[in-house]
């Protein structure tokens, strides 16, 4: 716990994406708090690659979502793990000096509604609250698929979302766990993860392989964590009849996404994932989600600091961001430490 008094607190260093392709780091006024607010001070931030490089790079198809979230200058991030500093005077059940995490932006300070952050357990760290968004939108994907014991499970993309969707399809008791991606380093990952085949390849060459693998009979379901529009049109040829193909990335250009030659004959389904659906999602609470990752992590059947690649201080965001924008493939955890600002 930092020795600070919220009086000091006027200024924030704040990561913006002033426009397409330019972000900066700006010192900002921090708002005033509200009786419902709390002052937070950022611990450490995770980057979510995918959709923060999404967001920097601009290009999305009239009536998407991207386009009308995403207004310039945009201040990106929603993975947090901070120290709260003051409450206001309705704020019930949080203290200063109590940990929180949240959807808040990378900012070293922000003024937050107490109902939209969570506590911090004792004997969860730090590093693995900054986990918790991207964790509960995957375990979204996982109930959202309705999984059964022992069923064939491909998992197409070993990002930080493909690396979550392969430890919960373990612990669902997955009769295989097929990881499809072109990376050998994130396929190894993939491999301590849970992973019970790997597959070294871009999607469009696996269908041969899958068939192998699952003696003909192909996967129950698959999970498509690419947000790459040319991926759907194969994610569902490897499906088998009457399976399933969970979309857990949006396309920023769907009118590019083909949904592939076999859909309808094979009767395959097609269910998208989106972070917005956690509120309440078949009577779990985003709370009742917390608290179940909180326990695989107490009992490390779900690992975070294997994910972990990288760490910054944020005065370096802005070449972090340049360094991604040209190879991704060779970072996946991207932790951003504030506390020594």
């Amino acid at each position: 716990m930092w020795l600070m008094s919220p009086a000091m607190v006027s200024k924030s260093l704040n990561f913006v994406f002033v426009d397409k392709e330019k972000m900066a780091l700006k010192e900002e006024e921090v708002p005033a708090l509200g009786p419902d607010d709390i002052l937070c001070r950022a611990i450490v931030s995770l980057i979510s690659a995918g959709t923060e490089l999404a967001c920097l790079r601009g290009v999305f198809e009239p009536g998407t979502s991207w386009e009308s979230w995403v207004k310039y200058p945009f201040y990106p991030g929603y993975s947090m793990t901070a120290e709260v500093l003051q409450v206001g005077e309705r704020v019930k059940g949080i203290q200063p000096g109590e940990r929180i995490i949240c959807q808040a932006r990378h900012m070293q300070f922000f003024v937050m509604n107490v109902n939209e952050v969570t506590k911090l357990p004792e004997g969860i760290s730090d590093d693995e609250g900054a986990f918790m968004q991207v964790a509960k939108i995957t375990l979204v994907a996982l109930r959202r698929a309705e999984h059964q014991l022992g069923e064939y499970v491909g998992v197409i993309g070993a990002g930080l979302l493909g690396q979550f969707v392969i430890q919960y399809a373990k612990l669902i008791g997955a009769r295989k766990v097929i990881a499809i991606a072109p990376s050998d380093a994130r396929l190894q990952l993939a491999k301590e993860n849970g992973a019970t085949d790997l597959l070294s390849m871009e999607v469009s060459e696996a269908l041969p392989y899958i068939q192998t693998l699952t003696a003909g009979r192909l996967l129950d379901t698959v999970y498509d964590v690419t947000g790459g529009y040319e991926v759907l049109s194969y994610a569902t040829q490897l499906s088998k009849e009457l399976g399933k193909v969970i979309l857990l990335g949006d396309c920023t250009e769907p009118s590019k996404q083909s949904i592939g030659p076999t859909v309808v004959f094979n009767s395959v389904s097609i269910l998208g994932i989106h972070g917005r659906m956690m509120a309440n999602f078949k009577g779990w609470t985003e709370q009742d989600m917390s608290e179940v990752i909180f326990e695989y992590m107490m009992r490390k059947e779900i690992n975070v600091q294997k994910l972990i690649t990288h760490r910054f201080s944020p005065k370096e965001a802005v070449s972090v961001y340049d360094s991604l924008r040209e190879n991704r493939l060779n970072a996946m955890g991207i932790m951003f430490d504030w506390k020594d600002l």
